[in-house]
């Protein structure tokens, strides 16, 4: 994947390293260039001096292109305005920024992004929203072996069985939350518009949980 990471702080650099041990393509932009210096030897991605509300920072980081891009900066007024245009203008499938200040949460909630707020999220947390879109990992168990993961239902599993999520070697369900109400998860319960399922995921095989949320084979 090709993905863009606003903010080379304390998180920013952190999730940067991890994406690109992981083979993705990564970006890392912000305004002070001392700031890479967290990156360390074992970052392998490509780092771009400038401010990331200017279109042309964005075009050089190759926003077109990108896959994900996150807004990690300790500015929620950059976050949002990065993030707007990453979504709105260049259409980057998936977008998260960070809100500093949970005041702000409203704002972003309105401007339809996906938000992670800084007290409470990890850059490992981020990596699995940035890298595996319709994912949020509630808990790791273990050594991370295995995942508990929330899951929107996608639309062209509307109107399928809970069993469709149940695959060997890779998850099994174990709870739906309707209309904010949870309920175990029977195999031929029917899955409806708004559900979430939460699942058991082994953390090797997330891309193929994510094949199955974007109605691949």
């Amino acid at each position: 994947m090709r993905l863009i990471i606003v903010g080379c702080g304390r998180v920013g650099s952190e999730l940067a390293v991890e994406v690109s041990a992981d083979d993705h393509e990564v970006v890392v932009v912000d305004r002070e260039p001392e700031a890479f210096h967290r990156l360390g030897s074992d970052f392998h991605g490509r780092t771009l001096q400038g401010d990331a509300r200017e279109r042309s920072v964005l075009l050089r980081a190759g926003v077109e292109e990108a896959d994900g891009l996150a807004a990690l900066t300790s500015s929620d007024e950059m976050n949002l305005v990065t993030a707007r245009i990453a979504r709105k203008i260049y259409n980057v499938p998936n977008v998260v920024a960070r809100v500093y200040d949970p005041i702000h949460m409203e704002v972003f909630k309105l401007a339809g992004l996906q938000t992670v707020v800084s007290s409470s999220w990890s850059a490992h947390r981020i990596e699995q929203i940035l890298t595996h879109p319709g994912l949020i990992e509630l808990a790791s168990l273990g050594h991370r072996e295995l995942g508990l993961i929330e899951v929107l239902v996608p639309e062209h599993l509307v109107g399928e069985s809970v069993a469709r999520f149940d695959i060997e070697g890779v998850c099994r369900p174990s709870v739906v939350i309707r209309a904010g109400h949870a309920q175990m998860a029977d195999a031929n319960l029917i899955l409806d518009d708004g559900d979430l399922v939460v699942l058991t995921v082994v953390s090797d095989a997330l891309h193929k949980l994510t094949r199955l949320l974007e109605g691949e084979s």
